[in-house]
């Protein structure tokens, strides 16, 4: 039997027309339906091409995950070089390709290829971040609200950071250090079944420990590496610590649990809220930072919530 097709999302704004690409283009004109080819590669994709589809709404095609690495290619030479190009445009694009890379990575399991995508797209994120015209509301805007780990990931790396800045931190290498733990935070999740990740009914008790047991894996695997911080570490073993101690994995308190692990804990909620899940629909923004305000101080740092509820109320 054939191995089934993986197609990865792109949008359609970071493809520039005219242009002939290496991969072939698919749309999904209904969002629960099957994607249809829409552009093989050998034909142009051309400038009428993207007034049709903004047109009929259509944001975002789907690539073959054997074009990732074409696509990447293409987002360095082309979009992220061209600094006349708008932020949240090249933020996007940034984090399209850093989705593919993550999600090739995680399949194959290569740590090292992880860590050092995680160290180089942190960077590239603080850069575009750092210019003032980028707003929280421009990030939340190109963000992809699906239940992707490496989808997920992206998100948090990007609110991570603007969450980092309104907080006070501003030297450079620090935020990139915390936007690459964010990125990292996760990487535990590639040894749960996907079964688990995916499922969109009620989860076990059994089911529900193993996908608890993220953490601590993602910790053991990353721990004896001597190119990740302790507040890095802390960020991938202590996001899902509450304060009031009915966090797992270990249930930690309050001032037990490291700052950055803090800062991540509140964002890595919120786009778990506002993305689609197999089992439920988005939040609205507004019930996501009701609830976060209503935990302020017992399960989550009450400074860090009121930065990130100032940051998105500022942003609206």
């Amino acid at each position: 039997m054939a191995k089934a097709r993986t197609l990865l999302p792109v949008a359609v704004d970071t493809l520039f027309a005219p242009a002939t690409f290496d991969f072939d283009l698919y749309i999904r004109p209904d969002p629960s339906g099957p994607a249809l080819l829409y552009r093989e590669h050998s034909f142009p994709f051309e400038r009428g091409d993207v007034d049709r589809l903004m047109r009929r709404g259509v944001t975002t095609l789907y690539i073959p995950d054997t074009g990732a690495a074409s696509y990447q290619r293409y987002v360095h030479q082309e979009i992220l070089s061209n600094t006349s190009l708008p932020p949240g445009q090249r933020f996007e694009a940034l984090t399209a390709a850093g989705r593919m890379t993550f999600y090739e990575a995680f399949a194959d399991g290569q740590v090292d290829r992880m860590i050092a995508f995680a160290e180089d797209l942190a960077g590239r994120v603080v850069d575009i971040l750092c210019q003032r015209e980028m707003v929280l509301f421009d990030l939340f805007r190109v963000m992809r609200h699906d239940h992707h780990t490496y989808t997920h990931v992206t998100n948090v790396c990007g609110y991570c950071l603007a969450l980092a800045e309104r907080a006070g931190v501003s030297d450079r290498n620090e935020l990139a250090s915390i936007g690459a733990g964010a990125l990292l935070h996760d990487i535990g999740k590639r040894h749960v079944p996907r079964s688990l990740l995916n499922k969109p009914g009620r989860l076990t008790d059994p089911e529900r420990e193993v996908i608890q047991r993220h953490p601590s894996v993602g910790f053991e695997e990353l721990s004896p590496r001597q190119d990740l911080s302790w507040g890095q570490l802390m960020m991938v073993y202590q996001h899902h610590e509450r304060l009031n101690g009915r966090g797992y994995p270990v249930r930690l308190q309050a001032d037990e649990i490291h700052p950055w692990a803090k800062l991540c804990a509140v964002v890595d909620v919120f786009d778990a809220l506002t993305c689609q899940r197999p089992y439920r629909r988005p939040w609205p923004v507004k019930e996501a930072m009701a609830y976060l305000h209503e935990r302020a101080g017992s399960e989550f740092d009450k400074e860090m919530v009121q930065c990130w509820m100032a940051a998105m109320n500022s942003a609206r």
